[in-house]
């Protein structure tokens, strides 16, 4: 008996018994698969053969990377804890974060990895990148910290094969749409060839029909780029970016011009307002190939990956639009999922993608139907993203829904219990309708309305006498704040979400609780050591009160989830 409902097209199942049991069969035979360790210092080349214009590109890629060095960030949507609870939607079953075995093509200065690799000390992470500029200056900054499972190394994409061993989670964050086509098929067969058997693969690329708008603009830059080939790459993309806003500046200045080439214009003045770097490696780099998302994924078959669905899930799912658009769209596609996929790129103009693979022998455990069972977000873990969503239901006046948004609203995780113990607190008496609180769920996170993850990650606050802060984390902050690892890579948090608070305060707050200590203790050291100066808007100096200053700190380490016991 599979029983489904449906509110604004989103669809629950109750999982049988019968499901249960298969999936706890299934859970048994996994855990037996051995996966072989990959030797994380290889650097034996086993380079096909390139042709000569191929291999000039790649050249000339390692020596933009090489010479104009940036700022390596944490990316949220490539956190394996994330990418777990995806798969889980989709109905697969990846390997636990704290279990996983990790590998990132393209993981330049390591900032993607590196604070996952603080967060989950027993998993394992391999990062490659053709710059040997950037990978060691990773590899510093992993010494530094005193990382053991986090391994940079210099090599090709193309020097990768089975000898590398294979990995749970493989991450091509911003790679393949701006190499060779070569590369393209071999970090594909790097997706299927070196993933374990419940591996998962993310592989991000630029999009059509999204991306022709902004080929004009890319058209442009390297007709003007033709004026300065002689530069380096960063003079190039300052000129070719004063091109872009004088050609900008005269659309706006004509009535006729400025009304058909509005959207233009707009582009235009986002990519003035981006960091020199991304628009450097985005728009004058040889390679930049968008593809239809399915061409990618017939690509991916051809190599033996089974496409699994984006990581956002509101381009895959398409039951909580409106109305006549599901209808519309369900029309075109007429139950294939990869029409599906296509027709919302050509109706939402989709220009960038993040697609998850597997193995094609886990294609009939994938879900293309849109629907989930209750006892797979029972099993989950639900946050509120900290940025405004579009898609944010107006509805709220449901008791079930105003609980969940009272959990939404502390930023915190929690789960359907959560909900149900809060509901129970506050509406004694109250009967809670599961199809109401699991269809809103459901809905919330399609919309990405709410980030979901497949395991908690404790924020445990500050006890005077028991709380202290792991080496590991004080080192990664040290690192960044007074060694100069700012200059290549942006401090993350337990989500792999950027912030951009870390200071010399902070630092100072987090060496006195490299052991437990008291409250006062802490505060008179504090007292004695640190003084903290801001200044108000309109200009007024002052000195932040210590005790003030010393809670707003430790509320930050919570939040990073530092604090052990």
């Amino acid at each position: 008996y599979m029983r489904e409902c449906r509110t604004k097209g989103l669809i629950m199942k109750k999982e049988t018994k019968k499901n249960k049991a298969a999936s706890a069969s299934a859970e048994t035979a996994t855990n037996k698969n051995v996966v072989s360790k990959p030797d994380a210092t290889d650097t034996t080349t086993h380079t096909m053969d390139v042709p000569t214009d191929v291999e000039k590109g790649i050249n000339d890629l390692k020596a933009s990377y090489d010479t104009f060095l940036y700022i390596s960030k944490p990316f949220s949507s490539t956190n394996i804890n994330n990418l777990y609870a995806k798969a889980k939607i989709y109905g697969l079953d990846p390997v636990a974060p704290s279990k996983a075995r990790v590998l990132e093509l393209g993981a330049s200065c390591g900032g993607n990895i590196i604070p996952q690799a603080m967060y989950y000390p027993t998993a394992t992470f391999t990062g490659i990148d053709l710059s040997g500029v950037q990978v060691e200056h990773g590899k510093e900054i992993i010494e530094s910290i005193g990382l053991k499972n986090v391994t940079l190394l210099e090599k090709n994409i193309m020097d990768v094969d089975t000898n590398f061993g294979t990995f749970d989670y493989i991450i091509v964050h911003g790679i393949w749409s701006w190499v060779p086509d070569m590369v393209k098929d071999k970090i594909l067969d790097i997706c299927s060839e070196n993933l374990s058997s419940r591996g998962i693969a993310y592989v991000s690329y630029n999009t059509y029909p999204g991306w022709k708008r902004l080929e004009q603009l890319r058209d442009i830059m390297l007709y003007a780029d033709k004026r300065a080939e002689d530069k380096g790459l960063l003079e190039r993309t300052l000129y070719t970016k004063s091109v872009l806003k004088l050609v900008a500046e005269t659309m706006n200045s004509d009535d006729r011009s400025r009304a058909q080439s509005n959207y233009k214009i707009n582009n235009i003045n986002r990519v003035l307002q981006s960091n020199d770097y991304y628009v450097a490696h985005e728009y004058l780099e040889t390679y930049n190939d968008p593809v239809y998302v399915s061409d990618f994924i017939e690509r991916a078959r051809q190599h033996g990956c089974a496409y699994v669905g984006d990581e956002s899930l509101q381009r895959s799912f398409i039951t909580w639009l409106s109305g006549d658009v599901e209808k519309n769209i369900s029309t075109l596609s007429n139950g294939n999922y990869i029409d599906k996929e296509q027709f919302y790129d050509y109706v939402y103009d989709t220009q960038f993608r993040m697609s998850l693979l597997t193995k094609l022998s886990n294609e009939d455990k994938i879900n293309h139907d849109e629907t989930v069972t209750q006892d797979i977000l029972n099993n989950l873990y639900f946050m509120a993203p900290s940025r405004n969503v579009k898609g944010v239901p107006e509805d709220w006046t449901n008791t079930v829904h105003i609980a969940i948004k009272v959990l939404m609203d502390t930023f915190k995780e929690f789960t359907v219990q959560d909900i149900v113990n809060y509901i129970s607190s506050h509406y004694p008496g109250y009967v809670i309708d599961g199809d109401v609180l699991y269809q809103r769920l459901f809905l919330l996170i399609v919309t990405d309305n709410l980030n979901i993850y497949g395991s908690s990650y404790p924020r445990t606050p500050f006890v005077e006498n028991e709380s202290y802060i792991p080496e590991r984390f004080i080192k990664y902050i040290e690192t960044i704040v007074e060694k100069g690892g700012s200059q290549y890579l942006t401090p993350g948090n337990m989500y792999n979400q950027v912030d951009g608070d870390v200071d010399n305060g902070l630092l100072y707050v987090m060496k006195q609780l490299a052991k437990p200590i008291s409250r006062a203790d802490l505060i008179a050291n504090l007292d004695e050591n640190l003084t903290v100066n801001r200044t108000t808007k309109d200009g007024y100096n002052y000195v932040v009160p210590t005790e003030e200053y010393m809670d707003e700190v430790l509320t930050h380490i919570e939040m990073l989830g530092y604090f052990e016991k």
